[in-house]
């Protein structure tokens, strides 16, 4: 497990939209506003003081994240993001920020980090 310092010049935009494409349950999320911790995997620390970079994260179904992201509600004056590349086994977003998001299904290897 590792700590992944995401850029997100608005917190709670970049939390909640991880929250909604990573499927995380609410109490996931601890009362700081700058984390959440991924099941079994990763905590995300989102910082404005962060540089932006891109990130592979683990899902159990990229065809899920894919529906999630694409039905996740619209909130005004918010960057939703957008699909960059996606393909069996993998998708490739960005989200609010700018950030370039790879999540991919468990294939046995070990992910790149």
């Amino acid at each position: 497990m590792a700590t992944r310092y995401i850029f997100a010049p608005d917190l709670s935009a970049s939390r909640r939209w991880y929250a909604d494409v990573l499927n995380l349950p609410a109490d996931i999320a601890p009362a700081d506003a700058a984390t959440l911790h991924l099941p079994g995997a990763d905590t995300l620390v989102f910082s404005a003081q962060a540089p932006p970079g891109a990130h592979v994260l683990p899902v159990e179904s990229v065809d899920a994240a894919r529906q999630r992201f694409e039905h996740r509600p619209l909130v005004p004056g918010e960057n939703q993001g957008r699909i960059v590349a996606a393909g069996p086994g993998h998708l490739t977003l960005v989200d609010p920020a700018n950030n370039e998001l790879t999540l991919l299904e468990p294939t046995g290897e070990a992910l790149p980090s």
